[in-house]
C-alpha cells in the first residue's frame, strides 16, 4: 500500500477522484462488453457466403 500523509480534506479528495475513476473504467468495460456481444450476435446471424 502507498503511504499516504493522513490528511483527512486531501484523502477524501482522492477517495472522490478514485471513485469517479473507476466509474469511467466501468463504463468503458460496459460498453466494450457491449461492442463485443453485438458483434458476436452479428456473426451468428450473418448469412453463409454464396456458394462459388
Amino acid at each position: 500500500m502507498i503511504d499516504i500523509l493522513p490528511n483527512l480534506p486531501r484523502l477524501r479528495i482522492l477517495r472522490i477522484w478514485t471513485t469517479a475513476c473507476l466509474a469511467e473504467i466501468d463504463q468503458a468495460i460496459t460498453a466494450a462488453e457491449q461492442r463485443e456481444a453485438e458483434r458476436k450476435r452479428g456473426d451468428e446471424r450473418r448469412p453463409p457466403p454464396p456458394p462459388g
